[in-house]
């Protein structure tokens, strides 16, 4: 490790949210070729600290000679760690079921970790898992997404956005299809809103009756008239 850091470019910062100067506090470069010599490539791990605020993350730059712009110049690939694109879960997503949870958690992983095609293809799991949770299981997605409507999980027009996404997901699987990342984001806006509405409402809204319950059994111990729906206007 050398004794002084030295300067590198702009890098994505974890901490101040936006890209900032970083020293380079310890580089190493390791590289080869083929038996012939044509290919060589190389990569360059470094240690970085962000001038700002200081934090430490750590970067991998990677070349290949087969790797080139229309102009013959190399197209390096960098890697930063942790992961600047890292999605993070909803509100209340503890509140979902124990497994829809986990293939909810794997799919943010995917994302995060910039892999569109196994994102689409965790984000139709997270819609599969919510059928079988409530009892929907017919032997194709299509059937239970419509089930779901029949027996009163979702609106007729909330079942056609999950029809979308059923066909991205299908691409993906079927066709190792990466959607575009508006796509992929929508998509996964789409998969929140259904958890959000049929784990996360419910349960804040149960958590509101029970705490109203108590206060008025609370005020009738001390003798306080109950709260009546005229106090409110």
């Amino acid at each position: 490790m050398s004794e002084e850091s030295t300067p590198t470019g702009l890098i994505d910062c974890t901490r101040c949210h936006r890209a900032t100067n970083h020293d380079v506090l310890y580089s190493k470069k390791v590289g080869g070729h083929d038996e012939e010599g044509d290919i060589h490539w190389g990569e360059e791990y470094q240690t970085v600290q962000c001038r700002g605020c200081g934090t430490i993350s750590f970067t991998v730059e990677s070349w290949n000679s087969e790797d080139t712009d229309p102009d013959g110049k190399l197209t390096p690939t960098l890697l930063l760690y942790p992961s600047r694109t890292i999605r993070k879960p909803m509100e209340s997503h503890y509140y979902l079921p124990y497994k829809v949870r986990g293939v909810y958690a794997e799919t943010l992983t995917a994302i995060s970790n910039k892999a569109p095609i196994l994102a689409a293809i965790g984000i139709r799991a997270i819609v599969e898992a919510v059928c079988k949770d409530k009892g929907c299981t017919e032997d194709k997605l299509e059937k239970n997404i419509d089930l779901l409507v029949t027996k009163g999980h979702l609106a007729a027009d909330q079942a056609d956005f999950l029809h979308l996404q059923r066909f991205m997901g299908n691409n993906a699987a079927h066709e190792t299809t990466p959607p575009e990342q508006t796509e992929l984001g929508a998509a996964l806006d789409i998969a929140e809103n259904l958890l959000t509405n049929l784990y996360v409402l419910p349960m804040l809204a149960e958590k509101m009756e029970k705490s109203q319950t108590q206060l008025a059994a609370r005020n009738t111990r001390l003798g306080k008239l109950p709260l009546s729906a005229k106090d409110d206007e």
